[in-house]
């Protein structure tokens, strides 16, 4: 039975027709997403995804425009107990991000490595990436 709401807050940072993308590994978990997390207590989502590029990435962004909510309902693949609620971002930089490679602790304690790297942004990442809230917030992206 669901239980509890996971805010998760994204940022699509784009350069020319590429995409920023983060292949992440838990423990053995492996996916492909877009850069973000955790909506802490305290904080607003554009304050949430401004730390996690700054944490993550080393860079700084600024909040464009809102892109997309999570309009279905989602499952957490972590914690069949949660729902999961997205908010994506179009962010912009001025600042060149020099580390790619990064690894954190998640809320859990376990270790997240991230490789983030520059994708092609068209349709065929949408089947690449492992989150539905990503896929929904690329396939508005690409039709707007």
């Amino acid at each position: 039975m669901i239980n509890k709401f996971n805010i998760r807050v994204y940022g699509i940072l784009l350069n020319g027709d590429n995409i920023l993308v983060s292949n992440e590994n838990i423990e053995g978990f492996k996916m492909l997403k877009l850069p973000g997390g955790g909506l802490e207590f305290g904080e607003g989502p554009k304050s949430c995804i401004i730390r996690e590029f700054e944490e993550e990435l080393g860079v700084i962004v600024h909040v464009e425009e809102l892109l997309h909510t999570t309009e279905t309902f989602i499952e957490s693949v972590f914690n069949r107990k949660e729902q999961v609620i997205a908010i994506h971002y179009i962010v912009k930089s001025n600042h060149p991000i020099e580390q790619f490679n990064t690894v954190q602790k998640t809320t859990s304690g376990k270790a997240n490595h991230h490789i983030f790297k520059w994708e092609k942004l068209n349709s065929k990442l949408i089947g690449d990436l492992t989150f539905e809230m990503d896929k929904q917030a690329l396939i508005k992206l690409l039709n707007k």
